[in-house]
């Protein structure tokens, strides 16, 4: 390996290590909290790295986050061979897996959550490419499920009414826990909770409820 090879490959790891350094400090502080310090330490780097590798701390929050989770959850509920009930329920249970599976918590999914209780610039990207294409997608698969024509504006309270649910068990957890002591979130009652969600949504929709 050339002396120029070496150091594009240390560049390269460099780079590497602070953004899944800044994927542990961002999702323990958020972004306001997290110090560029703290980021280059834990990361073994200099500490003016992140302004050579990425220009700025907003930038490195920006980069660190990956949607990839949830581009690969609207990817599995798809298929066209499975209807659109089935399809609703398995992106349901995948979600609130998302959500609530501590034990393979997504460290970005932390970032999102700090972003959204107290937002920064960054929202905007958190929007645009997560959370927009996200309602988009769960729209056109309850717009298969009601069969009878429904206004855009009656379509979209549908697909707030059901992430209001979904995200019910984890934004009120704090509230919940002290309401049940013992509440835990093992895989058996997170998908317990999905096929309520499913459930509920389903029985609704096909009731034809008022707008």
């Amino acid at each position: 390996m050339t002396e120029l090879q070496h150091a594009s490959t240390d560049c390269t790891q460099t780079r590497s290590r602070l953004l899944e350094a800044a994927r542990v400090v961002f999702s323990q502080h958020g972004f306001q909290r997290a110090t560029v310090r703290e980021i280059c330490a834990l990361a073994d780097a200099n500490v003016a790295a992140v302004n050579y590798h990425f220009g700025s701390k907003e930038e490195l929050f920006s980069q660190a986050l990956n949607f990839n989770r949830l581009k690969a959850l609207q990817a599995a509920s798809i298929d066209p061979d499975i209807n659109p009930e089935a399809r609703l329920r398995l992106f349901v249970r995948d979600f609130m897996l998302i959500l609530l599976d501590e034990q393979h918590a997504s460290s970005q999914c932390r970032m999102m959550a700090r972003e959204l209780a107290d937002p920064t610039p960054v929202l905007d990207k958190i929007v645009h490419e997560a959370i927009a294409p996200l309602h988009a997608f769960v729209g056109r698969l309850l717009g298969q499920i009601v069969i009878a024509p429904i206004e855009e504006a009656t379509l979209k309270r549908y697909v707030y009414s059901l992430f209001g649910q979904c995200l019910f068990y984890r934004n009120s957890h704090p509230v919940l826990q002290r309401l049940n002591p013992d509440l835990s979130y093992d895989i058996a009652q997170i998908e317990a909770i999905a096929q309520h969600i499913s459930d509920f949504t389903l029985a609704a929709l096909n009731a034809k409820i008022p707008d």
